[in-house]
This record gives C-alpha cells, sequence and structure tokens, in this order.
C-alpha cells in the first residue's frame, strides 16, 4: 500500500535536506506522477555525459526507428517508503519497458515466453558468480497513447503478475502521444513492492526525529541495476532502442532477439539513517539527502555502439569422414563484423554460440554445445569445433548427409553446411 507521509514528515525534509535535488524521507510533495518530469533534477538522471568522450552518456537519436521511436532519459530517486523512476523520450506506436533488478541472483532470464508483456528481449546471466547479471525483477510498461502503465513483477520461470494502477502497489502515469516532446512514464513503487519477492527484506518499525514509522529494510549495502527499452507493439517482438547502450546492438527488424547486457547500477546504502544502527556505514534503509547520479555506475560505460554479429564463411575441415575408424570434422568460422583488437571494448565483447546436428529431414541428432560465451576477437575453439560423428546418446550416426548448424544466440544468426558421413 503506498502510503501518505504525515506533515510533521515534511517539516523533517525541509531541516535535513537543503537541496530539492536531493532524496528525502519524503519526496510527494516534490515528485507529481502524472507523466511529466519536468520536477525532476539534473541529479536524477541516470544518463549525463562521458567526460572522456564528450559526448552524451544517452543519444536521442540512435534508435534504428528514428527519434520518435527513442528512449532519451531515464530519472530515478526515492524517499522512505518509494522508488521514484521516470522514462522519457518518444514511443508513437509502441511501448516502453523499464527493468529493475532489485535482488541479487533473482529475476528473469528472457522476456520470451512471458504470460503477460512477451518480448523478444533476453537478458545477460552469465555474471551472476560476480554479481555483473541483469535478471530484472519487475518493470513498469506502457504503450503510447496510454494513460495509465502497468507494473509487471516477476514471480518465477516466464510467469509474472500484471499489475494495473488503482491496485494499491504503485501509482505511475504516462503521457507519449505520437512525436510530441516532453513526454514521459512515470511511476512512484514503495520499496515493499520493489522487494516483495525478496526473502531478505522485512517491515521495520522505527523512530525517526520522533517520528514512528515503518520502513522497509533491506540487506546493506543492496544495489538497483535498471535499463530501459523501446519495444515493438506486440507480443514476441523486439525493439530499436535501448538505454543504456548494449553491446550486440539493435536491427531494424521488430521481430528480431535483442540481447541486453549493460545497465545502470545505483549504490542505495552507503550511510546510516536509524539511529542505533550497529554499522556506522550502511543500515539497509536508502540513504536520504544525496544526489542519485552520484551513486550510478555502468557495467559498460556509454555511449556504445553496439555490434550485431553475424555468421560467415562456416568451413568444413572435410567434406567427408569417417566415424567409425576414428575420423572427425573440425569446423571454422568467422564473425562479420570484423573487430578491432586495440579497442578496448572490443576486446570485452562477446557472443553466444550454439552448434548442433542435424539430418537431411530437419530431425536432431545431436547438440555439440549451446550458448558457449566466445570473446568476439576470438570466437573459435578448435577443442569443442568438431563432431565425431556420434548422435546425442554417443553412437555413431548411420552413413549419409547432415547438416552442421552455428547459431549466435539468441537466434541472432545461423549459419549451416552439409557433412557427409561414410563408412
Amino acid at each position: 500500500m503506498i502510503r501518505r507521509t504525515a506533515p510533521s514528515f515534511l517539516a523533517l525534509l525541509l531541516m535535513a535536506s537543503p537541496s530539492p535535488a536531493e532524496t528525502a524521507r519524503d519526496l510527494s510533495a516534490r515528485i507529481h506522477v502524472d507523466g511529466f518530469a519536468s520536477e525532476w533534477t539534473a541529479g536524477e538522471r541516470l544518463f549525463g555525459l562521458n567526460a572522456g568522450l564528450n559526448l552524451p552518456e544517452e543519444a536521442t537519436d540512435d534508435s534504428k526507428w528514428g527519434p520518435n521511436n527513442d528512449i532519451n532519459q531515464i530519472r530515478v530517486t526515492w524517499d522512505a517508503h518509494n522508488l521514484y523512476i521516470a522514462g522519457e523520450g518518444k514511443t508513437w506506436g509502441n511501448n516502453m519497458v523499464l527493468f529493475i533488478d532489485a535482488i541479487p541472483g533473482r529475476g528473469m532470464y528472457t522476456m520470451s515466453g512471458l504470460n503477460s508483456w512477451s518480448r523478444n528481449f533476453t537478458f545477460d546471466i552469465s555474471d551472476v558468480a560476480v554479481g555483473r547479471e541483469f535478471m530484472p525483477d519487475l518493470f513498469p510498461a506502457t504503450w503510447d497513447g496510454n494513460s495509465t502503465p502497468h507494473l509487471i513483477i516477476h514471480q518465477s520461470g516466464t510467469q509474472v503478475s500484471d499489475q494495473l494502477v488503482g491496485g494499491g502497489l504503485f501509482l505511475a502515469a504516462a503521457s507519449f502521444f505520437q512525436d510530441q516532446d516532453g513526454r514521459a512514464m512515470e511511476a512512484a513503487i514503495p520499496w515493499s513492492t520493489v522487494f516483495a519477492n525478496d526473502a531478505d527484506t522485512r517491515d521495520t518499525v522505527v523512530t525517526i526525529g520522533g517520528v514512528r514509522d515503518t520502513l522497509r529494510w533491506f540487506p546493506p549495502g543492496r544495489r538497483l541495476k535498471i535499463a530501459g527499452v523501446i519495444t515493438a507493439g506486440g507480443d514476441n517482438t523486439g525493439g530499436p532502442d535501448s538505454a543504456p547502450d548494449n553491446t550486440r546492438g539493435h536491427t531494424t527488424d521488430g521481430n528480431a532477439f535483442v540481447y541486453l547486457d549493460n545497465y545502470a547500477e545505483i549504490e542505495l546504502d552507503l550511510r546510516r539513517e536509524l539511529p542505533g544502527s550497529p554499522d556506522s556505514t550502511s543500515d539497509g534503509i536508502a540513504d536520504w539527502g544525496i544526489e542519485p547520479k552520484t551513486r550510478v555506475s555502468f557495467k559498460y560505460p556509454p555511449p556504445i555502439v553496439g555490434v550485431r554479429f553475424a555468421l560467415a564463411d562456416l568451413a568444413l575441415s572435410r567434406p567427408a569422414f569417417a566415424p567409425d575408424r576414428g575420423e572427425k570434422v573440425g569446423f571454422r568460422f568467422r564473425l562479420d563484423p570484423p573487430l578491432d583488437p586495440d579497442r578496448p571494448l572490443d576486446a570485452l565483447r562477446t557472443v553466444d554460440l550454439t552448434a548442433n546436428v542435424f539430418d537431411l529431414r530437419g530431425r536432431w541428432v545431436r547438440n555439440l554445445y549451446i550458448a558457449d560465451r566466445r570473446y568476439g576477437l576470438t570466437p573459435l575453439d578448435p577443442l569443442w569445433d568438431v563432431w565425431d560423428g556420434r548422435d546425442e546418446s554417443g553412437h555413431p550416426v548411420p552413413p549419409g548427409v547432415y547438416v552442421l548448424r552455428v547459431v549466435i544466440e539468441p537466434n541472432l544468426s545461423r549459419i549451416t553446411r552439409p557433412v557427409v558421413v561414410v563408412r
């Protein structure tokens, strides 16, 4: 339930927060959830200027569908009870989604197949062991002309709960209309909703400044990871733009899959707000009196030019081979476009590759590997890029013609070659 703060809280805010750009105990008098973000401040922007490149961290003209389908800015701030988030840009005929990853190691790995808001977006979960994965737990979403965004909350697998404004779990408004400037989607999401599926959080009753209140406590040091996208309007479609930029890019094809591997990360809790907290640097309450922008970092600092790899020149080590004589067939391929080893980001770019074998009727025979992470500069692995002529059970296949297929996941590009098995 969204709580309306007592007047005495506002008095405390005015005494404790000299700057209106700061987070505070209560922001309900400043942040108006109406679909227009003019009252938000520069200190609440996720994207500013990349000083090293002297370029904006998020361009207003980088969408594959042009400036009328472009996410321009995401703003974030908070108070004692709510996380406030806003997405600005244009969504002419399409959708905007703002992903929030709030719970470490939990959340969606894909939007594909969701029971509501299914889209062709998938997320980078490869670095979960070191906490650099992106697995959204919830997202506000709207479409062009809709004034009441939905809040989609992940449950498990591909199951989500699609919440509407007025249900008590959040407030939201949007004003997008075709090519009109100055429009936004805004949401006020209670911390209890943000962390609804987190067993490590709980409501705690505290007294601060003589005022008793119930706050949502979370493990000290918690961070939020955030990214936004423009999506096509229909289920099972992708989209032309993301913020921050992803490394694998977008296409003009609205049906193509999009791989999101970048996010903005915000430190929520670096100091103590609760009196008597045993920790001098954090206490499990989002800090007040700070500018959120000063807490923002990125997995990959934007702006980034995404590289949409395609597979080319799949070549076999031999056109035919005899597995019963111990022979194998190796294969090589090329990624296009080529990368530059002298560019730091190119040295970090990765692809997920799948290789499998089918017979001429299209029946599956064997997976050689699935979603194997490779660096874009060195995508070949002779130990794995080989077939020994056996099926998934380890038995030699009958003589005949088979099809070797290599795919850049999630189904971004594919290439095939026939190979002959002889005796």
